[in-house]
């Protein structure tokens, strides 16, 4: 089926009188009450319809993250990022300083098991020192009280 044109732009087969009286009948309304009108009983509908959900959603911790923009979030993760590497550069320096520790109290160990006891020409005695409670001595050595 092919649809011509006449010279008007309009179908052959219409009716000037019929074509107006559709637009005058169809035409958007003029006055801005009606449009408020419209907004408000949309609106209103809207409200009604969605009031049961939107008692049930309650905002939770995550919903701040949908209103963020592609460069908070970027900076965001840079500040993620740089907190992780803090944390194990210093978890490494911790590591490094037991480890030091622990080597150092082994080669201790190792010398002080390598030294000879001078047990041959002396004499153990069962007898101790008793110092009073208040002297400032007593701190010096542990094993006298």
């Amino acid at each position: 089926m092919t649809v011509t044109r006449n010279d008007e732009g309009r179908s052959p087969g219409a009716d000037p009188q019929v074509t107006a009286s559709l637009s005058t009948h169809y035409a958007a309304p003029r006055g801005e009450a009606y449009w408020e009108g419209l907004e408000q009983n949309i609106m209103q509908r809207i409200s009604a319809a969605t009031s049961g959900v939107v008692r049930e959603l309650r905002p939770s911790w995550w919903s701040g993250f949908a209103e963020l923009r592609g460069a908070d979030v970027r900076a965001m993760g840079m500040i993620a990022a740089t907190l992780a590497l803090l944390a194990a550069g210093a978890t490494f320096v911790s590591d490094k300083q037991a480890n030091a520790t622990a080597r150092e109290l082994a080669a201790r160990a190792a010398v002080e098991s390598a030294m000879p006891l001078p047990i041959e020409g002396t004499t153990l005695t069962g007898g101790r020192r008793h110092l009073s409670p208040d002297s400032p001595e007593r701190y010096l050595n542990p094993l006298d009280y």
